[in-house]
């Protein structure tokens, strides 16, 4: 009876053993293929091979438990491989999986901002820049000029004022970007006095002022004028030595008309076309200058 206990808790000993032999290693070759994985990856991403790493990390998702995948910060870098890539709907879906006890958390904010600023939804973009936690005066700053670049986005220049009263002079990698920003308030309001009724009157008055008055192209306003005038001097002469039921001044009075009618309609029209010619390019401009600081202090 003593031998068979005996050897019984023997057995149990080394199966005990066993198990725990079994388990170390496991864990070990584990570890070392979540080193090797997380290796990879960062070497794809030093490359700038966005791809590539993305089809990794799909196949991580599937490889690895969630735990796994957070401590791995697979949202954060699926994100910033779609980010790079300039997909920007994909890389905010992926953002937003990042959580907030990430150490990459502030960081994807702002990217997630970024993001949505590009793709028109500055109301999201605002309300993940607020929800940014001011750690330090750098922070803090780059919250501001973001802001303040979302602000004339929206063309908000009220809000522009208010945050540019609280621009840091204390950090290069924002010190160009919003002098720039200041600079932009100013041409956004020359650009928004342009009025298309006054571009029509200009055009009534002197055919081709209008042009002028819109994008300041000298040569197109001569050209109206020149065009104007040779069909209106036409249409006169004919009406002079033949009469209002010629041939000729019926011509060239309808063409005239139509020539003239057209300018002002044109001018009129010309300016909402140019006004959003000049709100795109702007956005754009804005928009990477929002972006310069970004590249800078996180890199």
């Amino acid at each position: 009876m003593t031998l068979t206990s005996s050897h019984n808790h023997t057995l149990l000993l080394r199966t005990t053993i066993l198990f725990v032999t079994v388990l170390i290693t496991s864990s070990m070759a584990w570890s070392q293929q979540l080193k090797k994985d997380s290796l990879f990856l960062h070497y794809l991403l030093s490359k700038d091979e966005q791809a590539d790493a993305i089809t990794l990390l799909s196949q991580f998702q599937e490889r690895y438990p969630a735990s796994i995948q957070q401590r791995l910060e697979l949202p954060y870098w699926k994100g910033l491989s779609y980010y790079s890539l300039k997909q920007l709907d994909s890389a905010t879906h992926y953002f937003s999986k990042v959580k907030t006890t990430s150490p990459f958390y502030s960081k994807t904010l702002f990217l997630s901002a970024i993001s949505h600023s590009y793709l028109k939804q500055v109301n999201k973009a605002q309300a993940l820049i607020l929800a940014v936690s001011n750690t330090d005066s750098l922070t803090q700053a780059t919250k501001t000029f973001e802001l303040a670049g979302m602000a004339l986005l929206q063309r908000n220049i009220p809000r522009f004022d208010s945050l540019q009263k609280q621009f840091s002079t204390s950090y290069y990698p924002l010190q160009k970007q919003q002098d720039n920003f200041k600079d932009y308030k100013s041409i956004i309001q020359q650009q928004a006095r342009k009025s298309p009724l006054k571009a029509a009157l200009l055009s009534a008055i002197i055919p081709g002022a209008g042009k002028l008055y819109v994008g300041g192209q000298l040569g197109q306003g001569i050209s109206t004028f020149i065009q104007n005038a040779i069909l209106g001097l036409q249409a006169y002469e004919g009406l002079r030595k033949d009469g209002v039921n010629s041939p000729r001044f019926i011509i060239y009075g309808g063409l005239f008309s139509l020539f003239y009618l057209g300018n002002i309609w044109g001018s009129a029209i010309s300016v909402s076309i140019k006004r959003q010619e000049f709100n795109d390019k702007m956005n754009e401009q804005i928009l990477f200058d929002m972006h310069i600081p970004l590249r800078t202090i996180f890199n």
